[in-house]
Formats: structure tokens, C-alpha cells, sequence
């Protein structure tokens, strides 16, 4: 009985470790297509790849796009070792044009498509997708650019996403929610009905903390943040104050003295409604 019972627990052991070898191994082989830029093989090879190639695969990014078509990738399925199918939601000029659609509608039009990517070695991948919902041809091979390509499409990636954010920026410039903000932290709310926090308005053209109240000349709209540039006290005193998002509710701020900034400035949280309530009624028992 002794004997069946080890027996039985080696065997429960061996199984058990195999189980956890095998979903060890699972995790580790997961392939999935590295990023950049891929082109078919041949003689212009290259040529295409310094014009952005055939095929970029950004899976970091969920995009996977080509020449005037572009897909937001939704979900990405293993389907065999070094296999991997891509359902995706698509932009495809082209193929809009093809159906008649033409101008915005042809520029909105999304279309349901999936792509299967199978890895060939290590340069080398296997591509088909479908057009319209369907596969209308047959696998073609797609091989990883060079470096030097790889590159030159970072850099002017990078360059055109700067350009989108300035021009974001003009457009849709971010402005801090008008009203009381505190340091965050330990008794945060507490904190925010002691007097002298900052309060953000630039609405009313103001920003204050404690005695130091300034009156706003003008703002600028940066990429990242805003300048506000501020007249303080009295007489006034001329000095700058940069507001940059952290998120819904959060702020840095940092504000020059006398034209210098001397530290980096300090995270400031939104303070929660019975405070705002407070500075409103103050506010206007104080017009």
C-alpha cells in the first residue's frame, strides 16, 4: 500500500511538473512579428524599404498599415507556433475607391479585416490578408528592412508626431479645470479647505497661492504645456508660470520669481467639491 501510494504521488509529481514545464515553455515561444518596416525580397528591396517598404507592423502600437491603408489592430490570436492572425478594423483608400466610394466616405469607410502572419526564420515572414473580408490571394513573403531603414523611419516618425502634437496644441489647447487645486498626498482633503491653495482660474485671467495673487497677460499653447505669463502683486511684477497636464485632475506647476525658475515646480491635484464649493461662495460674497 505504501509503495502504490509514492508511486502514485512520484507520478502526481511528474505530471504536475511536465504541466508547469509545458505552460513555461508556452510563454516563452510566443512569437509575435517584430516592429518596422518589411518589404518583398528582390532586387529593389532596399529602394523600397527607404521609400517605407511594402508592409509596417507597429504590434506595440495595435497598427499594422501599408500604402494609403491602415488598420488598428484589435485582437491578436496564436494560432500555431510562430503563427500568429490578426483581426483588424482598416482604412483602405484604394479599395474604397474600387467600391465607388469616393471623398470622405471613401476616407471613413472601415473595413473588417484579418491578417495571418507566419514567422519564416529570423528576417523572414509570411503575410496574407484579406480585402474587403476576404482572402482574394495567396501568401506573399515579406522581410525585415534594414537598420539603417529601420532608422530613417523612427526618426521621421517621430519628427511627424511632434508636428501633429504642435499642431494639436493650436487647435485643441488643454486648459486646467478652473478652481482650487492642493499638493497630493496624506489628508489631501483636509488640505484642501486650509486657506492659501492655489486656485487656477484662467477663465477669469487669475492665479493665486497665499498672498501672491497674479493676473494673466497672455498664455501660450506648447506641445506639453502651457506658459502663462502673469503679472504679480503690487506693484506688478512681471513672471511666468508653466502648467503642464498629468492627467484629468493633476498639474504640475511651476512659476518663476523674479524672472527665474529656481526649482522644478510641483504636482497639484484637483481638490475634491466641498472645497470648490467653499471658494465659490467666498468668491462671491468677495465681488
Amino acid at each position: 500500500m505504501t509503495y502504490t501510494v509514492l508511486a502514485l504521488a512520484c507520478v502526481a509529481g511528474q505530471i504536475t511538473e511536465a504541466s508547469a514545464q509545458n505552460k513555461i515553455k508556452s510563454t516563452v515561444e510566443k512569437w509575435r512579428p517584430p516592429d518596422g518596416l518589411y518589404a518583398s525580397p528582390g532586387k529593389d528591396f532596399e529602394a523600397q524599404c527607404l521609400e517605407y517598404g511594402n508592409l509596417i507592423i507597429e504590434l506595440s502600437r495595435n497598427s499594422v498599415g501599408g500604402n494609403e491603408w491602415g488598420c488598428k489592430v484589435g485582437t491578436v490570436s496564436d494560432t500555431a507556433d510562430g503563427a500568429v492572425t490578426l483581426d483588424m478594423s482598416c482604412n483602405d483608400y484604394n479599395l474604397a475607391d474600387s467600391l465607388g466610394l469616393r471623398g470622405r466616405k471613401a476616407e471613413d469607410r472601415k473595413f473588417r479585416e484579418t491578417m495571418l502572419v507566419r514567422r519564416i526564420d529570423e528576417r523572414a515572414i509570411s503575410v496574407r490578408k484579406t480585402l474587403d473580408g476576404k482572402f482574394k490571394g495567396p501568401a506573399w513573403k515579406a522581410d525585415y528592412c534594414s537598420p539603417e531603414a529601420q532608422r530613417m523611419y523612427a526618426d521621421n516618425k517621430a519628427q511627424e508626431e511632434r508636428k501633429a502634437a504642435e499642431q494639436s496644441a493650436i487647435q485643441h489647447p488643454w486648459r486646467p479645470k478652473p478652481g482650487v487645486y492642493a499638493t497630493p498626498g496624506n489628508d489631501f482633503s483636509e488640505r484642501c479647505l486650509q486657506p492659501g491653495n492655489t486656485i487656477v482660474d484662467l477663465d477669469q485671467r487669475s492665479i493665486s497661492s497665499g498672498t501672491d495673487k497674479c493676473g494673466v497677460t497672455s498664455i501660450r499653447d506648447n506641445p506639453d504645456n502651457i506658459q502663462v505669463f502673469v503679472a504679480c502683486n503690487t506693484p506688478p511684477s512681471p513672471e511666468t508660470v508653466i502648467l503642464k497636464r498629468i492627467d484629468d485632475k493633476t498639474l504640475l506647476l511651476r512659476k518663476s520669481s523674479n524672472k527665474e525658475f529656481r526649482d522644478d515646480g510641483s504636482p497639484l491635484a484637483y481638490c475634491p467639491e466641498a472645497a470648490q464649493r467653499i471658494h465659490d461662495a467666498a468668491s462671491k460674497q468677495g465681488k
